[in-house]
């Protein structure tokens, strides 16, 4: 139940940001999830989960864009102190490492949502299943 992760690279450059999501405003794409990471060097990379992955692609090929499109895991997770902690002790248990995490802007109710990449996605799937963690299929997308 993986959902994509659009990454963009960029040039760590004041405007730099404002270009990528300006291409996403005029493709009509919504950015759920977003993280940006200083890679040293003048560079840096935009990590996103948007509602339509396929259109924003489109939207960065045309553009030219040096982007990915990679499977991620979107879970609901508990919003008290542990919830999270609980979460990865499973991983831990099943040796699975945790490869980016980042929060997701909008909640599930009660509980918050993670966008989480593994080593072994599939096993971290089944793990989290096992382990009673709510994994979100497509339908985060109209979150």
């Amino acid at each position: 139940m993986a959902v994509k992760q659009i990454s963009v690279r960029m040039a760590n450059r004041p405007g730099a940001l404002h270009e990528v999501t300006e291409v996403l405003k005029f493709a009509g794409v919504n950015i759920r999830a977003i993280d940006v990471v200083d890679e040293g060097g003048g560079s840096a990379v935009v990590r996103m989960m948007v509602d339509d992955p396929e259109m924003a692609a489109n939207a960065f090929t045309s553009k030219g864009f040096d982007f990915t499109a990679t499977e991620v895991i979107a879970i609901e997770v508990p919003d008290h102190p542990g919830g999270l902690h609980a979460v990865l002790g499973a991983l831990r248990e099943a040796d699975i490492n945790v490869l980016q995490l980042y929060s997701y802007l909008g909640r599930s109710g009660p509980h918050a949502i993670l966008i989480l990449a593994a080593d072994k996605p599939e096993e971290a799937v089944a793990v989290l299943k096992k382990n009673w963690v709510h994994v979100f299929g497509e339908e985060i997308y109209g979150l």
